[in-house]
């Protein structure tokens, strides 16, 4: 079971035995009493109150050794050896009596003390908190099992496994490009923010009051790139339902209604999607003598697509008053379109108002105790998990968002199947189209029903680790570490009868010992980059140890943990080396902070091996890490004009890299 915290971590920092010092002059004493009780009092006193200024920088080090005094240079009295004398390969010598650093040691002994009983008293509040949480879950669940109520399932624990995988956490140490820079390897002033002011700002579209009448071939044209080239990643737009609302608009044209609404995002993301695996980059043509190359849409295909837009945003309101689940699929999909253009905030307001309605609708089936069809039940499933997913994965790079309000819900579709006999796109499903504009025929395999199941079942082992992850502190001690470490253990052989219960139509090379097929399907390429982003996570757990330990972790400790976390940095190798990573879909923007991240992981690597941190002694860096790392510092640039502060990532890399 996870533990949330405790007060290891906090005892480990004031454990600590202070160093012997010399008896001070006695002529000091009265005076350095007074000014170590002023310090402790100013201390109290700012942490009971954050809005007061913050105190004066107390700066004054011990004595200095001799030869910072010949010298005449700042002495950061490091024992046993000073920062300068270390740098210069001089003999670092300090004068035998120190009248200053009884005190320093005293009042640094008196401040930790403080921060302990701070932390005691915080995890006491903290614990009352949870107290009186399990009594209002008894309560409710009490509640729940009531006549009255009886159409709801009981309330889950916060500790429950099932809940757990469900639920997500506000913030890890581990995930977010944020959260990695604020290891202790990385310096704290940074020259760039990894999500600027301008990623909140919504892009604006040139060619929103214009109207399109597109012809019947080529409506029938954008239905068949939605299905074949969209839809098997994200199964939520049944095929007859669609034909139903294309055939509506073909005889009475786009109409203000949730269905019209719905065909005009269809075709908005038809008509800017590119073709798998294309590299969409392109030469930029400007007077400057170096070669710039860009992945932007082509303005053809952006054009056509922000015409259907802008007529849908218009039809929004439609959507938003809808009584269906269509209202909840306009907003999905809007989003997708705008997680394809670069704009991950205004995405995730798409996906929030998705899930508001999933809640309207589902609250109101369970007063009307309606008995849903199977086909609706299935939609309502698959838009319930695709909510969750969106927004989960905004906040995972966006810590700061609020959790999605569906991990709440009383009503959780756990018990019916995503996919049911009466959804018509099914595996047994061919779909011949003699329509005037109609080519060719989509063939609808099982693939994205499976690689949809299997999504949810990796997602929702993610959660379970982000909750571990929750354990890990810059000050972690072994006692700690050895705990986080067995449910890593336990999650690890999780993911391994994941990957042996795959379909064979999602099977992919194991990494990193294989590489991937040549003609991949794109399923497959999704799914094994997933694999590796999850492993990789779990493994990037033990370099945050290692890198955090120092001297608390045990010796077999930092050999077997840095052996772990070796295996996390060749994923990263092995991600960077195998991606596509400019093929244009609606996860570019969170492949480019994955990228990201796992160049931070490689970098923090090196720091770690560089600042000769000892329980990051066993951690092997690949030889080829720097090589990788430009890299991706190259394909951010490439996908820097896009905006979402990815030229921010692309600044911070290279920074890093001096």
């Amino acid at each position: 079971m996870v533990d949330n915290g405790g007060p290891a971590s906090g005892l480990s920092r004031t454990g600590a035995v202070p160093q012997q010092q010399q008896p001070k002059p006695p002529e000091a004493s009265n005076t350095k009493k007074r000014k170590v009780s002023e310090d402790a009092t100013n201390a109290t006193t700012a942490r009971n109150d954050l809005s007061a200024p913050p105190p004066p920088i107390h700066t004054r080090t011990m004595a200095a050794c001799d030869a910072c005094r010949v010298s005449k240079t700042r002495c950061d009295a490091a024992r046993p050896v000073c920062a300068k004398c270390l740098k210069r390969g001089r003999n670092c010598v300090y004068p035998d009596r120190d009248p200053t650093s009884m005190f320093e040691t005293w009042g640094k002994k008196i401040l930790s003390a403080l921060e302990n009983q701070s932390q005691l008293l915080s995890e006491v509040a903290q614990s009352t908190a949870h107290n009186i949480h399990l009594q209002q879950h008894h309560q409710h669940h009490h509640q729940q099992q009531s006549p009255q109520s009886s159409h709801h399932p009981p309330a889950l624990d916060d500790d429950d496994p099932e809940n757990m995988s469900r639920k997500d956490v506000p913030w890890t140490p581990i995930t977010g490009s944020d959260k990695i820079l604020n290891w202790i390897v990385f310096p704290r002033e940074r020259p760039a923010q990894t999500l600027p002011p301008s990623a909140f700002v919504a892009k604006p579209n040139h060619w929103a009051l214009e109207t399109a009448s597109p012809s019947v071939a080529r409506i029938y044209e954008l239905r068949d790139i939605f299905f074949s080239q969209v839809e098997p990643k994200c199964p939520l737009v049944d095929v007859e339902d669609l034909d139903a609302y294309i055939a509506e608009v073909i005889e009475h044209g786009f109409a203000w209604t949730s269905s019209s609404c719905l065909v005009l995002i269809v075709f908005a993301l038809a008509a800017i999607w590119g073709h798998y695996p294309d590299d969409e980059r392109r030469l930029v043509v400007s007077n400057s003598a170096a070669e710039r190359y860009t992945a932007a849409v082509p303005e053809h295909r952006i054009r056509e697509s922000s015409i259907y837009l802008g007529m849908a945003q218009r039809r929004l309101s439609a959507a938003s008053q809808d009584e269906s689940l269509v209202g909840a699929l306009c907003y999905l999909l809007y989003g997708n379109w705008l997680q394809y253009n670069f704009e991950p905030i205004q995405a995730w307001k798409m996906f929030r108002t998705a899930s508001t309605l999933w809640e309207t609708y589902n609250l109101k089936c369970a007063h009307g105790r309606v008995q849903k069809p199977k086909r609706e039940a299935s939609l309502e499933a698959r838009c319930y998990w695709t909510c969750l997913k969106s927004e989960y994965e905004m906040r995972y790079e966006i810590p700061d968002l609020p959790p999605c309000s569906l991990q709440e819900s009383p009503s959780i579709p756990f018990s019916s199947s995503p996919f049911s006999e009466g959804v018509p796109n099914g595996s047994d499903h061919l779909l011949h189209n003699d329509s005037p504009g109609s080519g060719y025929s989509v063939n609808f395999t099982p693939s994205s029903h499976y690689y949809f199941l299997a999504e949810i079942s990796l997602r929702r082992l993610l959660n379970r680790a982000r909750h571990a992850a929750t354990m890990l502190s810059p000050n972690i001690d072994s006692i700690t570490a050895a705990r986080v470490a067995d449910i890593m253990h336990q999650l690890e052989g999780q993911l391994q009868k994941w990957l042996e219960c795959l379909p064979p139509a999602l099977r992919f090379n194991v990494p990193p010992d294989s590489w991937p097929a040549p003609d991949e399907p794109e399923l497959v390429k999704l799914m094994r980059e997933r694999y590796v982003e999850v492993r990789e996570l779990l493994y990037r757990v033990f370099l945050y140890i290692c890198l955090h330990g120092g001297t608390r972790l045990t010796h077999a400790q930092a050999k077997m943990y840095g052996a772990k976390a070796s295996a996390g940095l060749r994923l990263s190798i092995y991600r960077i080396n195998t991606e596509r990573p400019f093929y244009r879909h609606a996860g570019s923007w969170i492949a480019c902070r994955v990228r990201f991240n796992q160049a931070l992981c490689l970098l923090a690597a090196v720091r770690g091996l560089e600042m000769a941190i000892e329980s990051a002694a066993y951690v092997a860096v690949p030889p080829t890490w720097r090589e990788c790392v430009c890299m991706v510092r190259d394909r951010l640039e490439t996908w820097s004009d896009q905006g979402g502060g990815v030229g921010e990532l692309a600044l911070l890399l290279g920074w890093l890299l001096k």
